[in-house]
């Protein structure tokens, strides 16, 4: 179990947004709460349970799951937004949160059923049916009594550069995440994509990208090229990659470029749903990696993949919604996946996807410590 360094805060007397996001859960209510790198997080808190389609221009927090047949972009419409770490008047419930019969019974597949779709991946790529195929595991983990707002404002101190959600909607359930690759950023006709992709232990990745291996720059090459030309087809201005970085993220690493361009009277949500799902969370070609992962995972993706984050009038903040889980009561299911080209071994695979999935089990196992 991982013990917390010295410098890092204690998680027993910091818990500021805890109270708050503790007693939305406990209503009923619909709400997100969110921190952005650099910002205060806030929680917007929606009257009524329904979720509508979300449109251009709305202030609202925008849900859109990996399937798009699931449902279209969908926004959580603030009544109320509230400031994590002020105090609030009590909630009164609405009605327990529990886990969801339906969505809770679906296992992932294990290691062995990974590596095996692994496999099967890599005769299709092989065959040259397919460039690159991302494939997910989901992995139960025990919160052994530990309430969502504390894991939630941990995580804000532990991840200081990712985005920090939490969701919770009569449609979805509970979800949180932690991620580090925004998908889009629109602050009036500017805009921003992070390319993400190749992974390495902390480790293990050199420190500079050119010294890292053919198949994690092939990898994050692939997702580059596939946002840029996304972004031209668009007719966004100037598309343009920046040097590729090495960017940490908990306990691994990944190639990172960041691509900006610029388009008058550009509409975000148009612009993320062109992008989406990126190479770096579904494939290329990207239906037959989206047929593949159909046919080749047991359970729905719902969020995982998708994107998420605050929207108003000029702009727009969306990020991939990866190292996610879904939240019951008594456990967490992680979502994790990994990037299968031409130069993948399927053991390695299998250990990516669970190096992964310590973000969150790491994170876990020290609050359980100092709990």
């Amino acid at each position: 179990m991982r013990r917390l360094p010295d410098h890092e805060p204690d998680h027993r007397t910091a818990l500021s947004a805890a109270p708050l996001i503790d007693g939305l859960i406990r209503s009923g209510v619909t709400f997100a709460a969110f921190r952005e790198p650099g910002q205060e997080a806030v929680a917007y808190v929606q009257s009524d349970d329904q979720l509508r389609p979300a449109h251009a221009g709305q202030r609202c927090f925008v849900v859109a799951p990996f399937d798009r047949a699931e449902a279209p972009p969908l926004a959580i419409r603030p009544d109320r937004i509230l400031r994590a770490d002020a105090s609030h008047e009590a909630l009164s419930p609405v009605h327990e949160h529990g886990s969801d019969p339906a969505r809770n019974g679906l296992s992932g597949l294990s290691r062995d059923g990974f590596k095996a779709a692994v496999s099967r991946t890599l005769q299709e790529i092989r065959a040259g049916r397919l460039e690159k195929a991302v494939l997910a595991r989901t992995i139960a983990a025990k919160l052994n009594g530990l309430r969502a707002g504390a894991l939630f404002e941990a995580a804000c101190h532990m991840n200081t550069t990712a985005f920090v959600a939490i969701a919770r909607t009569d449609r979805f359930g509970l979800w949180m995440g932690a991620s580090p690759e925004r998908l889009l950023m629109k602050d009036g006709d500017r805009i921003e994509v992070d390319s993400l992709a190749g992974t390495l232990p902390m480790d293990e990745a050199p420190p500079r990208a050119e010294r890292w291996g053919v198949k994690e720059r092939e990898e994050q090459e692939i997702v580059t090229a596939e946002i840029i030309a996304g972004l031209r087809a668009l007719g966004i201005r100037d598309a343009t990659a920046g040097d590729i970085r090495v960017r940490s993220a908990a306990s691994v690493a990944h190639l990172h470029t960041r691509i900006t361009g610029t388009m008058p009277m550009s509409d975000a949500l148009a612009i993320a749903e062109a992008l989406h799902p990126t190479p770096a969370v579904c494939g290329r070609p990207e239906q037959k990696a989206f047929e593949l992962i159909r046919s080749a995972e047991p359970r729905p993706r719902a969020l995982y993949g998708g994107y998420w984050g605050p929207m108003e009038a000029d702009r727009a903040s969306f990020f991939v919604n990866i190292r996610c889980m879904e939240l019951f009561p008594d456990h967490g299911l992680l979502h994790v996946g990994a990037g299968i080209t031409a130069g993948s071994d399927p053991d390695r695979e299998c250990d990516e996807v669970e190096r992964k999935a310590r973000t969150w089990i790491d994170l876990i196992d020290a609050l359980g410590q100092h709990g």
